[in-house]
């Protein structure tokens, strides 16, 4: 996860701050409760508007149910309080395998852009075209970043189909 997660980099910036945790250990620490993630299936389509996970909110994380116990969770990661020292700011998608053996792949970011080193540019934005959805064809889920409001990101999960058609 570099450096979206204080377990996986304790510091990105010499004398700074390390990152706040991802979506994932705060769920997993029961830092986030139930009825501040908003579980959309897969084929489903709703839109959900993000507070920044480093703060509280009505809403701090979505959760896509896959097969196999595999999940994704789309959380919202903005320049404040112990992610201020973040590489970027946006939507972040992870997706959990929670089958996989401890260290190898529990957690993976679906990057934005895998040509940026160490998920630097790893958010998906309403504000970059070429970092504005995400598809995954053989789950049968798209998430497309709607809009920005404040610090606050919408975004709607849908199938593919429906994300390129909204994109049109």
């Amino acid at each position: 996860m570099g450096p979206w997660d204080v377990m996986s980099s304790h510091f990105i910036e010499t004398n700074k701050p390390p990152p706040g945790l991802s979506s994932f250990s705060k769920i997993r620490l029961n830092w986030i409760s139930s009825d501040k993630v908003l579980l959309v299936k897969p084929r489903e389509t709703q839109r959900g508007l993000l507070w920044p996970l480093a703060e509280q909110g009505k809403i701090l994380a979505i959760k896509i149910p896959l097969s196999a116990g595999q999940y994704y969770l789309v959380e919202n990661r903005q320049p404040i309080n112990y992610d201020r020292i973040l590489p970027d700011s946006g939507i972040l998608i992870l997706k959990v395998d929670p089958n996989a053996v401890e260290g190898a792949g529990t957690v993976k970011v679906m990057d934005a852009d895998p040509t940026s080193p160490g998920f630097k540019h790893a958010t998906y934005r309403p504000d970059r075209r070429d970092r504005n959805v995400f598809i995954d064809k053989e789950n049968d889920v798209a998430i497309l970043t709607l809009r920005i409001e404040g610090k606050n990101v919408e975004v709607l999960v849908t199938t593919p189909e429906k994300a390129l058609m909204q994109l049109k």
